[in-house]
Formats: C-alpha cells, structure tokens, sequence
C-alpha cells in the first residue's frame, strides 16, 4: 500500500468469508476484529499472533509438512522424517473422514496419539529438527483436532484459494495508492467470496449490499 508492505488476512467460515488488509500481521489485529467472539475451532498456522483465539486449535499440518521436509534435508531423519511420515498418515485418514464412523476416527486419534509418543521420544539432529521437535512438544495437543472433528480442516487449502485471487491483483496492479484502496478491496472481497460460499448471485449479492437495505451480519472465523 502506497510503496509499503500491509498483509492481508482471511477468515474464513462455514458461511461467510472476511478480508482485511492491515499494516500489522500482528495478534492485536484478530483482537480488535473479533473482541469477545471466540469460534470453537481456530485453525491456523503457528504464527505467534494466530494463537489463543479459539476454544479449541487446529494447526495447519501443511505448514509442518514443509517445516519436517527442510528438517530431512538439513540431516535429522531420527525425528523429522517418521514424524512428516505421520503428519502424511493423518491426512490421508482425514481425506477419508465421510465414510468412517466416529469410533473409528477416535481409534484412529489414538493410535495417532500413540505413535507421536514414540516419535517424539526420538532425539533429533541439526538445528531445523531440534526446532521442530521443541515446537511439536508444546503444541502436540493441536495437531489433531480435525481426526474427530468431521467440519475441521487440517491443511489450508481454503485460505490458499481465498488468497489467489487477491496474489493476481496485486501483481496486475502493483498494489494500493491509498487505505480507500485496501478497505473497499476488502469488502468487495468479502462480498463476492460469502456469496459464493452460499452459492448465491454475486451480482445479485453486490446490488444487494450497496442498496440501502442492509443486514446485520455477525461474523465467526474459523481460520
């Protein structure tokens, strides 16, 4: 914006979908948006400032596939590399969660569960595993929300396609010249992907929105 890095955020929900584009990538922006709204489910990568805004958190597992595969190449295949083997067996069960029934995807988590003990109890080598090993010891209670949890993804495959659209026009248009600008990309953002999150009429969502007749719309994220 104007010569200057902002980042965009996405939340995205079961039925509506929320862009801001914001000079901080930092925890206060989430705070100011969503004041005491907390979804049951958070579902977001391990960034500092994703944290602590849900009930209950999901962590990408995309992200900590491609954080193991740097650990591999930088030499730790004690821990890193049956760990990235686990993370790959969790979402190939996740791929298949309609036609599992609950007490299977439970069997699932606990085997899950079981096999991570015995990963982490390996010792790691190189920096990049012995980073990733401390991580995953902090944070193993949120890497497997999604087993029993049917409407919680594990990758962000739907905040990658929310953003897409959003890479293309900044490299259209090189950008912002004003905070006008990024506020009413935003909102038009905004409108056209919770319509089509709905399976409604863009068109008819937009004349709907810039009409005088407009609703109340409380928003939950979910990631």
């Amino acid at each position: 914006m104007n010569g200057k890095t902002w980042w965009e955020w996405v939340f995205v929900a079961t039925i509506a979908v929320l862009y801001v584009i914001k000079p901080s990538r930092g925890k206060a922006v989430v705070t100011a948006l969503f004041r005491d709204i907390r979804p049951e489910v958070w579902v977001s990568d391990m960034l500092g400032s994703q944290r602590g805004h849900g009930v209950l958190w999901q962590v990408w597992l995309a992200h900590l596939l491609r954080d193991a595969k740097f650990a591999i190449e930088d030499g730790d295949t004690s821990f890193s590399a049956p760990f990235r083997r686990l993370l790959l067996r969790a979402v190939a069960i996740g791929r298949r969660r309609e036609t599992l029934r609950d007490t299977t995807l439970a069997q699932h988590l606990y085997d899950l569960g079981r096999r991570l003990d015995r990963i982490i109890s390996m010792a790691p080598t190189g920096d990049a595993g012995h980073k990733l090993h401390k991580r995953i010891l902090a944070n193993r209670a949120h890497l497997f929300v999604f087993m029993t949890r049917r409407d919680v993804p594990a990758t962000n495959n739907v905040s990658e396609r929310h953003l897409r659209p959003s890479v293309i026009f900044r490299k259209v248009t090189n950008g912002f010249r004003c905070e006008w600008g990024t506020e009413t990309y935003a909102a038009f953002r905004s409108v056209v992907s919770t319509a089509k999150a709905n399976h409604a009429s863009v068109y008819d969502t937009i004349r709907f929105v810039l009409s005088s007749k407009r609703p109340d719309v409380t928003m939950v994220a979910v990631g």
